[in-house]
């Protein structure tokens, strides 16, 4: 099937679409308008030439079962997921205003600058307890990484979770290729590198790898090629955080040793524990945010 999808047609009859917002290799965001709430919303309609392949349509699938599911926590809120009477699959979502961690880390750090440990707090605690729901309810995100973690706008405030195209659900099919590695390189963990049976804990790694992201100015392991870091990821020694940001305490490394733990029996078993272990360990460091959060006078 072929077709295109303009800003100014509608879907389903209701959704103007207004304009582009985001495009990827299976599919299309566009900010738009329910005109029969009158209110915005973000539409993800899959790419004319794959809207007819199974996987594509099965990938939208979770993702909007994902999301709905977790209806109340900090993932993107989904509103509708069907078929446009032209035949294309489409999924309508809460239209987020802000921008993702990627880009804020980007921006803050172009000025030689870090997060500080109370803003990694603040952020990724809504993420915490959203993917500690999803593991409850047998749900995998397998791709946390920082593009997928949005800051609302301040005026909103709070995290969103987003892009579950890949989550491993209870009714799990999988739908990536033989051979090929679902997730972001720098955030996978080394059973899935190995391709061997994983867990929710696959997820704990990579969102440890975030967390050390936003406090180290870089991933826990870098490299010049998808090889060498397939072996850092895999057999090297757990980075230190200190050795980055020398004035958090000596327990936020050993936190990272069991987090970001090569074998997953090492690391901690559910998200609850391990993001309270964090807690208690950063604000064992003495900085002059920590100390405004601990006393309850932090302010982004």
């Amino acid at each position: 099937m072929t077709f295109v999808i303009y800003p100014g047609d509608r879907v389903a009859g209701r959704y103007l679409l207004q304009s582009e917002i985001g495009r990827g290799g299976h599919g299309t965001v566009f900010r738009a308008v329910d005109t029969e709430l009158n209110q915005p919303v973000a539409v993800k309609v899959l790419n004319g030439e794959i809207a007819d392949e199974d996987q594509y349509v099965l990938r939208l699938w979770r993702e909007a079962q994902s999301l709905a599911a977790l209806w109340g926590t900090s993932v993107v809120q989904v509103h509708e997921f069907d078929t446009d009477p032209r035949g294309f699959v489409y999924i309508v979502m809460e239209l987020l205003e802000g921008e993702p961690l990627d880009a804020h880390l980007y921006e803050i750090e172009s000025f030689g600058d870090r997060m500080s440990p109370a803003s990694v707090i603040e952020v990724l605690e809504p993420v915490a307890h959203a993917l500690g729901m999803a593991h409850s309810k047998g749900i995998i995100h397998r791709d946390v990484k920082p593009p997928n973690i949005f800051l609302m706008d301040p005026t909103i405030g709070g995290t969103r979770l987003m892009d579950f195209g890949l989550a491993k659900t209870p009714d799990f099919e999988e739908i990536t290729d033989a051979g090929m590695i679902a997730g972001s390189p720098s955030y996978i963990a080394p059973e899935i590198w190995r391709s061997h049976p994983f867990d929710h804990r696959a997820d704990l790694y990579s969102f440890a790898a975030v967390v050390f992201r936003t406090l180290a100015g870089q991933p826990p392991f870098t490299a010049g090629s998808t090889l060498q870091l397939y072996e850092l990821a895999t057999t090297a020694p757990r980075p230190r955080l200190n050795a980055f940001r020398p004035e958090l305490s000596p327990a936020v490394d050993e936190w990272v040793n069991r987090a970001l733990a090569i074998d997953m029996r090492d690391r901690y078993g559910h998200m609850q524990e391990m993001w309270a272990d964090f807690v208690e360990a950063l604000t064992q460091s003495e900085t002059p945010s920590l100390r405004r959060f601990k006393s309850g006078l932090y302010r982004r």
